[in-house]
C-alpha cells in the first residue's frame, strides 16, 4: 500500500471511530432521560389506573366519563399529556393520555371512599424484611401516594411506625 492509500483509510477509520462515539454518547444521554422519565412517570396514574385502582381497592366499577367529569371539575389536580411530559418513554398510540399526579388523586379517592389501604387495624400480618417477624395493624393512613401502618409485633410487643404496604404481606397460615 502507498503512503496516501494508508492515509486516507487511516483518517476514514478515525472519522468512523469518532462517529462511533458521537453516537455511543448520545445514546447514553437518551438512557439517562429515559431513566429519569421512568422514575417521574411513576408518580403519576392515568385514568385507566385510577378506575383499575377503584376497582382493586373497593370492587366498585367506575368508568372514564367519572374520571372526566372529576378532571373537568379540578378535583384530580393538574391534567398532563403523557406524550408530551414523558416523550422519552414508549406510549399507546392513538388517542391521547392524560395523566394525574398520584398524591392528589389518592387524596381525593381517599376523601371520597374511593381508596382503602391493603390491611385494615387487626388485620394479622408478616414483614417482609427477612425477620419474618409477624405483627398485628393497628394504624394506617394515607403519605402522599401509598399507605403506611402502623404494626405492633407480636413477639416483642415493640411498635414500628410508617411501615409502606410493600414491606408487608399477609399472614400465612401455620406461622
Amino acid at each position: 500500500m502507498k503512503k496516501e492509500e494508508l492515509q486516507a483509510e487511516i483518517a476514514a477509520l478515525e472519522s468512523k471511530i469518532q462517529e462511533c462515539q458521537d453516537r455511543l454518547a448520545h445514546l447514553y444521554r437518551e438512557r439517562e432521560e429515559l431513566l429519569k422519565q421512568e422514575v417521574e412517570r411513576k408518580r403519576y396514574i392515568s385514568s385507566k389506573e385510577i378506575i383499575d385502582l377503584i376497582y382493586e381497592r373497593t370492587g366498585k366499577q367506575s368508568n372514564m366519563s367519572m374520571i372526566k367529569r372529576w378532571s373537568d371539575d379540578g378535583l384530580l389536580g393538574e391534567v398532563v399529556d403523557e406524550k408530551v411530559l414523558f416523550w422519552a418513554l414508549r406510549s399507546k398510540q392513538g388517542k391521547k393520555r392524560f395523566l394525574y399526579q398520584k398524591k392528589y388523586v389518592y387524596a381525593f379517592l381517599y376523601e371520597k371512599g374511593y381508596l382503602k389501604p391493603t390491611f385494615d387495624v387487626l388485620d394479622r400480618v408478616s414483614l417482609v424484611d427477612g425477620t419474618a417477624a409477624s405483627g398485628i395493624v393497628i394504624n394506617s393512613q394515607l403519605h402522599g401516594d401509598q399507605f403506611t401502618y402502623t404494626i405492633q409485633l407480636e413477639d416483642t410487643g415493640q411498635v414500628r411506625q410508617n411501615v409502606e404496604e410493600k414491606q408487608i404481606t399477609w399472614l400465612s397460615e401455620g406461622v
